[in-house]
């Protein structure tokens, strides 16, 4: 998973790099970075469905990179929201009231994104399913800190490269944490699920 997630954070990466390098607008690289967005995720579910292959946690490939792909380029619309739009001129910098509780919503949503989406697949396969989410959401809480790091340190003077490099190395940092405490949860799901007595309801096996 820790390889999947850090290859597929390249990959919305990679468009910064692109949108910076041809100047485009800030709602251009947003949208652009968004559609990248859904490469990561699907990167990210195909490493979690391969890490559960064979176990008791087992789930459908292709809904589960399908689901994952959608909600993480919807966790980049929200995540690059509140700079595309300051950039864009749209909203001021936030000192107002109701910037900041617009964008703890979006935090919010995001944190819920990918986890809900996935336990919507995961809900028809283990018992207690919705433990998924506040996992997740502690995951993504700890390692999302690692990708604000390079955010002080660039700006429109930044080459296309350094930013790439900056945010690839965060991207790896973010991925080893999440990676981490989500694969722990796994494991433990997986040895409880497989100590259950017989004629307790199992798990369904990996599906098309």
């Amino acid at each position: 998973m820790t390889v999947a997630e850090s290859l597929g954070f390249l990959v919305p990466v990679a468009g910064m790099g692109i949108c910076a390098s041809a100047g485009w607008s800030p709602l251009a690289t947003w949208l652009t970075v968004a559609v990248f967005g859904a490469g990561e995720g699907a990167l990210l579910g195909l490493g979690q469905a391969g890490a559960m292959h064979g176990t008791e946690v087992a789930v459908p490939v292709l809904r589960w990179v399908a689901v994952t792909s959608a909600a993480a380029a919807f966790a980049w619309l929200l995540g690059s929201a509140p700079s595309t739009l300051h950039d864009a001129g749209v909203v001021d910098d936030g000192s107002h009231l109701a910037s900041w509780a617009a964008f703890g919503v979006g935090g919010l949503l995001l944190l819920l994104s990918i986890p809900t989406a996935q336990y919507l697949v995961l809900r028809d396969l283990v018992p207690r399913a919705g433990v998924w989410i506040p996992v997740n959401v502690l995951a993504w809480s700890v390692g999302l800190m690692a990708t604000f790091v390079p955010g002080p340190f660039v700006d429109e003077d930044t080459s296309a490269a350094a930013l790439v490099a900056s945010f690839a190395v965060a991207g790896i940092c973010m991925a080893l944490i999440v990676s981490a405490i989500t694969g722990w949860y796994l494991r433990r799901r997986a040895a409880a699920l497989s100590n259950r007595p017989p004629g307790s309801e199992t798990c369904s096996s990996l599906a098309a």
